[in-house]
């Protein structure tokens, strides 16, 4: 078994050794027959049409193929770069005709941009009203300044991106911090007039029947003829049966007759005021009630000491009686 590998062994690597050397052998003769070829001489002549001697040269061919070679590559390369440059020439036009359009965007949108700048800063003395109306105070303080960053002397790399990009940029963070603060100070009085609206509506602050004042608070000629008297209220004159509305939300301590008063409602109200309605023809709330603004609690007569069908609107904190016209508005 062991013989027989090995002449099979040996008929193989005979084999793949002839074949080899045979191949080497026909691939040197090859090789022999092309350098031959190439370095045969091929005469070009120059023959001059006059007398002159004639001009020839020998050139072998492996010159001739090289620059044959060398002259179909440059071929394809010019034809290569003279493709590319067409596509970069169709490419520059296409992003030109972008640029073009993004300029135009660019530049409508710095309108844009200058145009809120102008519109925040119309708001500006508005905001401010507002805010020193909400505080109380003239001194507005720095609400312009809140969020605003530190000014610190900018790096060389940062003065060169400022160089490369738009202003209007930087502009609208400027605006978007403005903004901000406009939110702020805009909540701010919106918290306030939200306090106040709930301290109006809890307080007297509307007319209580309609018709016209006759007569004001404070001192005046007494209407029956004996000098001068303090006036506690507002006298508002209108036909008998006219409805005495509630100029705030609370609760009736007294309805009935009150002496020159005559037929009298007095409410109750938080923040310790009172009201009271005087020479009603009729009542239309009883002690005890809770009453909502705008109720109706009466109607009006010339009961008590009067000279004619009016309301008696009188107006007291704790029990000092104060002018009720700042408190008279004429919304319902």
């Amino acid at each position: 078994m062991k013989v027989t590998y090995r002449i099979y062994k040996s008929k193989i690597k005979r084999t793949f050794s002839e074949r080899y050397h045979v191949n080497r052998k026909l691939l040197g003769k090859r090789w022999e027959s092309f350098v031959k070829w190439g370095h045969e001489k091929m005469t070009i002549m120059f023959i001059p049409h006059n007398e002159k001697s004639i001009f020839n040269f020998q050139i072998s061919k492996f010159t001739i193929s090289f620059f044959a070679i060398l002259f179909l590559v440059i071929i394809m390369t010019s034809a290569y770069a003279v493709k590319k440059n067409a596509e970069v020439k169709a490419e520059e036009v296409k992003l030109l005709s972008n640029y073009k359009d993004v300029r135009s965007q660019i530049l409508r949108y710095e309108k844009m941009t200058n145009e809120i700048s102008d519109l925040v800063d119309d708001i500006k003395p508005d905001i401010e009203e507002l805010y020193s109306l909400a505080a109380g105070s003239e001194d507005v303080g720095n609400i312009w300044e809140q969020g605003a960053e530190v000014k610190k002397e900018m790096t060389p790399e940062e003065k060169r991106i400022r160089s490369l990009l738009p202003e209007e940029i930087f502009m609208l963070r400027e605006l978007q911090r403005d903004m901000v603060n406009v939110t702020n100070t805009v909540k701010t009085v919106g918290n306030f007039v939200n306090v106040r609206n709930t301290v109006i509506n809890e307080t007297p602050s509307m007319i209580p029947n309609v018709g016209h004042i006759t007569s004001l608070f404070g001192w005046r000629r007494s209407p029956f003829g004996f000098g001068r008297d303090f006036h506690t209220g507002i006298d508002i004159a209108a036909s008998e049966g006219t409805e005495i509305r509630a100029t705030a939300p609370g609760e009736v301590e007294t309805a009935g007759w009150s002496g020159g008063y005559g037929y009298m409602v007095r409410i109750k109200h938080k923040y310790g005021f009172e009201t009271i309605y005087g020479h009603c023809s009729r009542l239309a709330v009883s002690v005890g009630m809770n009453v909502n603004k705008g109720q109706v609690v009466g109607y009006v007569g010339a009961t008590g000491s009067t000279t004619g069908n009016h309301c008696h609107y009188e107006i007291r904190l704790g029990s000092v009686a104060i002018n009720p016209y700042p408190y008279m508005s004429k919304i319902w």
